[in-house]
Order: structure tokens, then sequence, then C-alpha cells
């Protein structure tokens, strides 16, 4: 039999000494940080894939804006380092386009015009290709009530201005922009400002009321044909509308812009807008057709991922109360990310505590530690997951997910961040 040098089994014990007071010190963590009162999915790796830390990691919990790592991962797999901005085709007199999903057209962040730039020097009848059937405006089990919130802009082929209407308080008026919507301004005694469920109609607070905010941002109600209007308007020039699917094999998709300045916005600020977007891009990318389900039930099939299909993952933003993640899931995506991308990249496009985006206004303990990681949060529910480095140097994945928590949202963030600082 062959035996164990006394140096190999110090030091297995050791670490297994360590391994063991590093759990129990975790365990002690998570019920004087109050999670254990909670509905919470915690796992904790190491930089090796060892467990350290695990509860309820097969329970399925509502990921929120979570689900914004599976888009991010799907999209470094699918798409290049260029979006595909748009895409068309010649025939006789006419040029046909279509949408790709691609929100930065005209957005106030983004401001892009090449789509504009390529319509505007063609001499050609120009037709934008359509059919409403192939984006359905809101997302499978987002609340119905957040129709009028700037998160939840509509889903749509073609976005333009990121399908938001920005009005501006002129201190005796509001200006419009896009200025389309000026004559849809109705002036009501209320001080919050509305639009109507089921038209663009929007009622604004008085300009010069007390306490009337110099801005207002409200999502528009889309369509294929108000799409075409608003380019119409926007470049002086007709712009017809067709309904006709888009033929891969006989349309050209034209790139404009890098991926990176998309990721930034989805995972700094959580834009939600670009998280479904995406999705309609990557669709674009293989020759899929919508809606958002056909285009996700396509993701699901793709190689190296089989672990996707235990998930429930309805929309790329994680707006819906339908997506159901495991712990182990959001663990898995982690470490597919970091095999996909660079340690420089993630660093760069997530945000980190205390540092930026989302996190910017969290604090670790130590300061010599770091994590980078993606919050995800509405009501009664908040989840924070990505990679902690301590004051050691040493890594790990983490995920701490909290639903159904009949308390303040700031609340389950505090818990959470008194649980991670014991990684310090």
């Amino acid at each position: 039999m062959f035996i164990k040098s006394p140096a190999y089994l110090f030091l297995f014990l050791t670490c297994l000494f360590f391994t063991s007071c590093q759990t129990a010190k975790i365990k002690k963590a998570y019920v004087q940080s109050g999670l254990n009162q909670l509905h919470t999915g915690i796992l904790i790796q190491d930089q090796n894939g060892k467990v350290l830390f695990s509860q309820q990691l097969d329970q399925y919990f509502m990921p929120a804006s979570n689900a914004k790592l599976l888009t991010f991962l799907l999209a470094k797999t699918i798409l290049p380092d260029s979006i595909p901005a748009f895409a068309y085709q010649e025939h006789g007199d006419s040029l046909y386009f279509w949408g790709t999903g691609d929100p930065s057209t005209l957005h106030a962040k983004f401001k892009s015009k090449a789509m504009l730039d390529f319509l505007q020097a063609s001499q050609k009848n120009l037709v934008y290709a359509d059919d409403a059937k192939l984006a359905l405006p809101q997302g499978a089990g987002w609340a119905w009530d957040d129709y009028q919130d700037y998160y939840a802009a509509e889903i749509s082929s073609l976005p333009l201005y990121g399908n938001l209407v920005l009005f501006m308080n002129q201190g005796n008026a509001w200006k419009a922009h896009p200025a389309y919507f000026q004559s849809s301004i109705r002036i009501t005694s209320e001080k919050d400002a509305s639009r109507d469920r089921l038209s663009n109609q929007f009622f604004l607070p008085a300009p010069d009321a007390p306490n009337t905010p110099k801005s207002i941002t409200i999502p528009y109600l889309t369509s294929p044909e108000l799409t075409a209007r608003l380019l119409t308007d926007t470049l002086h020039k007709t712009v017809h509308y067709r309904t006709l699917k888009r033929d891969p094999l006989q349309s050209k998709l034209v790139y404009v812009g890098k991926l990176d300045s998309l990721l930034i916005p989805l995972l700094h600020n959580s834009d939600n807008t670009i998280g479904e977007q995406l999705i309609y891009l990557m669709g674009a990318q293989r020759g899929w057709n919508g809606p958002t389900a056909n285009i996700i039930h396509n993701l699901l099939q793709e190689p190296n991922f089989e672990f996707l299909k235990e998930i429930k993952w309805v929309d790329g933003s994680g707006l819906s109360r339908y997506n159901l993640f495991r712990p182990k899931d959001i663990i898995l995506i982690l470490s597919h990310l970091r095999e996909k991308v660079s340690e420089s990249q993630w660093k760069y496009l997530l945000p980190e505590i205390g540092k930026s985006g989302t996190l910017k206004s969290m604090k670790l303990a130590n300061p010599q530690s770091h994590a980078w990681a993606k919050s995800g949060s509405f009501g009664n529910t908040y989840n924070l997951s990505g990679y902690y480095q301590n004051a050691q140097g040493k890594w790990y994945l983490f995920t701490v997910m909290t639903n159904l928590a009949n308390q303040s949202v700031s609340v389950n963030k505090k818990q959470i961040l008194e649980f991670l600082n014991v990684l310090n």
C-alpha cells in the first residue's frame, strides 16, 4: 500500500481545517445577516470550483436583472464585435430595409444615425419592411402597469429614440422630442405624468406648477406604421411601410458601432431596453425571426449551453416574473463568462461595488477587497451575483438570491452586503 508522506498529510489536513473554518464563518455570517429568515438561495465557489457554501442551490428563484448575465454571455457568444444595425435589399426602384432590433438609432445616449445616413443617400423609394407579429411590444410576465415607465419601453424590430418620448420643460410649455408627439400633449391637473394605455396621448402637469420636473420620459406605443411615419418626419422624405419578412439569403446586414457600447449600459445601468433588443440582434445575426419567445427557443438549442434547458427564461432584461433560475445556474453562467470573456474585459463591462454603475453606492468592509457583479431587483426581490476578490487575492464566484421578502429592497441589499463581507 502506498503511504502518503507526513508533509503531504499535514498539508491536506491544514487545507481541510481552513476550508472547514471558512465554511463555518460563512454559515455564521448567513445567520447574523438575517438572510436565513428570507427565501434565500446562495452558492459560493472558490476559483477552482470548490463549493464553500450553498443554500437552496437547486431551488428556482426570480432572477430579475441577474437574467442580463445570461443575455451578456449569449451576446458575447453569438454576436461579432460590431452591431448588426439594419438589413436591406434593393429591388427595382425600391430599397427595402428591416430593423434588426438595434436600439441605438436616434437614442439619446448613442445618437446613432448610420441607418438614417444610408437611407438619406439612397435615390430609391424607401420601404420599411416589418411584420408586427414578429415583435410583441411587451414581454411575457411583465407587470401590466409598467407600460408608462421609462424602464419598460416597448420592444420593436426597429426602435427609434429608444422607443421613448422626452418632454422638456420650457418654463411655460412642454417641448416633445421627437417633435412628432408635440400635438399629443395634454395638460392635466394631476402632479404625475402619464400616458393613455391604448394610445399616444400624454398627460403632463402644468410646466409652471410647483415641483414640476425639468424633464419627463415616457414610452410611446409602437407600431410598424408609426415607425415609418417617424422616419418620414425625421428624414423629410417619404418612407412607405409593407408587411414583409426578411429573407436572410437575399438581404444584406449592415454592421455599425461596437457591441460593448450596448453591453456597458446593459450591465452598469441595467438598461432593460438594451437587454430585450439584444435578443433580436442575436436573432438577426442567426437569421431567426421573432418574437422573443421564438428567438429564445432557438438560443436554448445552442451547443455548450445544455444546462439552459433546465431554466425558465422568457426575456432578455429580467423584467418578467416568469423567469426562474437556480443559484447553480447563475454560477454556471458566471463560469462560462470567465471562459468566454477575458478578465480585463469583464472587469470593464461589469459594475464594481463601490465604484460604478448600480453598485456605486454600495461599499465593502475591506477597501482592499473588490467585487464585480450584477444586481437584480424589483418588488420583494434583490439578487447579487458576480466575482469577488478578497484582500489576499483569492477569487470567488458568488450568487445571493432573495425572493418574496416582505421588506424594502434596500434592506435586502444591506443584508447581502453584510454577508459577503465574510469573504474579506
